[in-house]
């Protein structure tokens, strides 16, 4: 008997001294994590990203959920005032012109309350003050919204439109000088057309023009800035969102390949909100684009809102592909046409399996002025392209991928 609880007790204590070394060095779990289609995705984006000296971040989210991220490089570097800061995905950068899709998705909730459809027409909504030039009582919501106003530019092109004419005095002389009857319903990137939902949305919402450029700049301004604030990003429990870089915390922008020259920061946008000028971090816009175009919630859009929006390319572009639509708004930002170029590429891309990604980066290629890839992809078939290897790698496609992109200039 004592002989017994000797060995049992040498035993008992054994295996607390046992039990005791493993909770400070605890064997790997022999089942490794299963590998997603996501967690495919965020390593091909990466493949094509890292250790190439440029700030990045991406996000991707499956419904309301962030599966997968990624990261890398700088947002200033050691020749800029702030010094050397790494690129997260809490970085806030100018998202360019992804913010068109916000402009849409604020008219379409604006339109769902006061019963306006996307045929009617924008003159009535306009300040009573400005003069209406040719044709500007012909063009309806959806003419704006999908880039077939008519609107060429005061310098009749259509390549985006200058930062002037997007200001509210840039915005009154489009108006005045009108358009040609021939151009409306022929497709025209212009950025005034996104502009232009900075002025129309005080007005859906009841703002009284008084006639006065200048308090009605500033109202139209303000107003249109805390409507989307409280009804689109505060919906989906985003707070804070600006048209400008955190305080004391800008993430520059650069040439690729680095060539040494000082960041560039895009600095502020309160005066020509509507078709850019939003800043947010790649986590929040995931969330939010996820939020309202990728999931059940209806807290910004009902669900037949947000088909509108992306069946019928309102503020949104498509793909076409053999592994089926693709929804997506990028963004493009430079600093001028003057060599090493300088600038931002963006997008949001909602993806067949109901994933969602955002991708900022802040450098463009010094020559191209595009995206800085590698084999001169530029930012859409870049992230389309990670995502059809990510479907091949899971094994759910070993066919080639067809792609049309029916717009390809950069937006």
């Amino acid at each position: 008997m004592k002989v017994t609880s000797t060995l049992g007790l040498w035993l008992m204590l054994v295996g607390l001294v046992l039990l005791d070394g493993c909770k400070g060095s605890q064997e790997p779990d022999p089942t490794p994590a299963p590998t997603t289609l996501a967690t495919l995705y965020a390593q091909t984006l990466t493949d094509g990203l890292q250790n190439r000296d440029i700030g990045y971040g991406f996000v991707i989210y499956e419904n309301e959920t962030m599966v997968a991220s990624g990261s890398g490089g700088l947002k200033s570097r050691l020749v800029d005032r702030e010094g050397q800061q790494p690129y997260t995905i809490d970085t806030k950068m100018h998202i360019a012109s992804m913010s068109k899709t916000i402009a849409a998705m604020a008219f379409a909730q604006v339109a769902a309350q006061k019963g306006i459809r996307t045929t009617d027409r924008i003159a009535p909504y306009l300040p009573p003050a400005w003069v209406k030039g040719p044709n500007i009582d012909q063009i309806t919501f959806r003419d704006l919204l999908t880039h077939r106003s008519g609107i060429t530019g005061l310098s009749n092109n259509c390549q985006n439109g200058a930062y002037s004419e997007n200001i509210y005095a840039g915005l009154q002389r489009l108006i005045e000088k009108g358009v040609v009857a021939a151009n409306r319903g022929q497709y025209c990137y212009q950025n005034a057309n996104f502009g232009f939902f900075r002025v129309l949305i005080p007005a859906l919402t009841g703002y009284a023009f008084t006639g006065n450029q200048q308090t009605d700049d500033q109202q139209t301004q303000q107003r249109y800035l805390t409507y989307v604030q409280e009804n689109i990003f505060a919906k989906v429990g985003l707070t804070g969102i600006v048209p400008t870089y955190p305080t004391g915390s800008p993430t520059y922008t650069y040439d690729y390949p680095y060539s040494g020259v000082a960041g560039w920061n895009p600095g502020s946008f309160f005066t020509v909100l509507g078709a850019y000028g939003w800043y947010l971090s790649p986590r929040e816009a995931g969330k939010f684009y996820a939020t309202v175009l990728s999931s059940g919630n209806q807290a910004v859009l009902p669900t037949a809102y947000k088909d509108s929006l992306l069946t019928n390319n309102l503020g949104v572009f498509r793909l076409s592909t053999s592994l089926g639509s693709v929804a997506y708004h990028d963004g493009w930002w430079y600093r001028d046409d003057t060599k090493p170029y300088q600038g931002l590429r963006t997008i949001w891309m909602k993806l067949p399996d109901n994933l969602t990604v955002v991708l900022f980066t802040n450098a463009l290629d010094d020559k191209t002025k595009l995206f800085p890839s590698v084999d001169g992809t530029d930012i859409v078939t870049f992230s389309f392209r990670a995502y059809s290897k990510a479907k091949q790698l899971k094994g759910g496609r070993s066919a080639p991928v067809t792609l049309y992109i029916e717009h390809p200039e950069p937006h």
